[in-house]
């Protein structure tokens, strides 16, 4: 192995950074190289914590030794032997999580790469349709991949070649060179200000359409629309300016429809006349996966949005309750005061009967079922992870760690359930207790985890 730690490319990081699943790549020797917020959020180390590390410190002691063999099977023999692995993670908590782990050996610019795709078991572990739908699309992703870096590193390999034979009149100009790339090969020559089509591959005949009479003498511009053009044709003047470019665009097919390109080009001179060479290859997979990563992305925002919304929504219809009950109890106390000021008087029955009619709405003020209803749109799991770990909780309990959870204070818990301040200290130490929580334990931040 080598002991040098290889660089991941700005592609594959970008993609699986945007994956929508838990994806992550390590070295061939286990270190972990890459990861995107998924599996940071699993795992639940920060950035700096997850630098550094290995693969194998977040795998449960009695899987990792299995775990590691089939790690080296796939190392040794390649990426058609074993793919999928069940086992146990172990995460920053202490929490052990069932999953399936779906790796990849990649190979780009002779480096090798590890690439991990994780199934969280714990989420959908009744529910095997879901699961083998999620193991067919990370199969079919991953392979994708494998197939688009192998392009790549086919490209790399020839480049070389390439470029100790661009004579474009030499007659070593290897035909067989030029048409075994995996992309599309081309040639311009520079006339006046313009550049004319001079020599191509089989490939760029078959992937647009044309036929080899109509590419001969073809400008830059015909292959583009005219705004993505802009930026190809200072693309191209940059390539008589540094001696090479590189720009992803669409390309524009006989057939009217447009395929995402890596362009990459080079200047060169024969025999006094100037020309840019240089090979395209067809970015379809990443350009898809990219977007992908961007719907899922404007999804998982837009999610977010409604869950604060939600989350804006259920605070305000706690505190409104709270304020209504204040106001109630603030009412209610002043009719207590007309009363003992005005006993066996005309106008006393009448504030009686407002009294009892103020006392009936607050007892039906709080509105439980309809804030629990809310409650649980935000907070799924809340009640049955709670009630799980600790049973010994009753449903009033239950209730206050719910007015916990959403953040409000104790004298706002007070006016929503309508008792003392006295009795919300009792309540508190009573869950506390049941809690087990030392002295110096936030109860808050302990329920703030459910």
């Amino acid at each position: 192995m080598n002991n040098t730690i290889p660089v991941v490319p700005f592609s594959l990081e970008k993609i699986i950074k945007g994956m929508p699943n838990h994806a992550y790549v390590f070295s061939e020797e286990g270190k972990l190289l890459t990861w995107n917020e998924n599996v940071k959020n699993l795992l639940g180390y920060s950035e700096d914590e997850l630098n550094n590390k290995f693969v194998s410190e977040f795998i449960y002691r009695p899987d990792k030794e299995r775990v590691v063999e089939k790690f080296m099977e796939l190392l040794a023999k390649g990426d058609a032997k074993e793919r999928v692995i069940e086992y146990r993670l172990q995460v920053k908590s202490g929490k052990i999580i069932p999953v399936i782990a779906m790796r990849s050996l990649l190979v780009v610019n002779g480096n090798k790469f590890m690439v991990g795709i994780l199934i969280d078991l714990s989420k959908i572990k009744n529910n095997k349709e879901k699961l083998n739908a999620q193991i067919a699309e990370i199969n079919h992703v991953k392979n994708q991949l494998h197939d688009y870096y192998h392009r790549i590193d086919q490209l790399n390999q020839t480049e070389i070649e390439l470029k100790e034979r661009l004579f474009i009149n030499a007659k070593d100009f290897s035909n067989k060179l030029i048409n075994s790339l995996p992309g599309i090969f081309y040639v311009y020559e520079e006339v006046g200000e313009k550049f004319f089509l001079k020599r191509w591959n089989d490939r760029l005949v078959s992937d647009l359409g044309y036929s080899a009479e109509e590419l001969k003498n073809m400008q830059p511009y015909q292959f583009f629309n005219k705004k993505v053009y802009i930026e190809v044709e200072k693309a191209i003047m940059q390539i008589f300016t540094t001696g090479t470019t590189q720009i992803r665009a669409p390309m524009i097919f006989k057939n009217g429809s447009e395929i995402p390109y890596l362009f990459e080009a080079y200047r060169f001179e024969d025999k006094g006349n100037l020309y840019f060479i240089g090979v395209g290859l067809d970015i379809s997979i990443q350009h898809r996966l990219e977007q992908k990563q961007k719907q899922h992305s404007k999804e998982k925002r837009k999610a977010q949005e409604t869950l604060d919304a939600n989350k804006r929504e259920l605070i305000a219809t706690a505190l409104q309750v709270s304020k209504t009950s204040k106001i109630i109890r603030y009412t209610v106390d002043r009719i207590n005061e007309l009363l003992e000021k005005h006993i066996e008087t005309e106008i006393s029955s009448d504030l009686i009967e407002i009294r009892k009619d103020l006392e009936l709405q607050s007892a039906e003020q709080d509105n439980w079922e309809i804030f629990k209803i809310m409650f649980k749109g935000v907070h799924k799991d809340f009640f049955n992870k709670l009630k799980s770990k600790h049973p010994a909780l009753s449903k009033s309990e239950l209730r206050f760690c719910a007015y916990l959870r959403i953040h409000l204070s104790s004298s706002q818990i007070s006016s929503v359930l309508n008792v003392t301040n006295e009795a919300i200290k009792k309540s508190r130490y009573r869950i506390r207790k049941k809690l087990n929580l030392t002295p110096k334990a936030s109860l808050e931040d302990y329920i703030s985890k459910f």
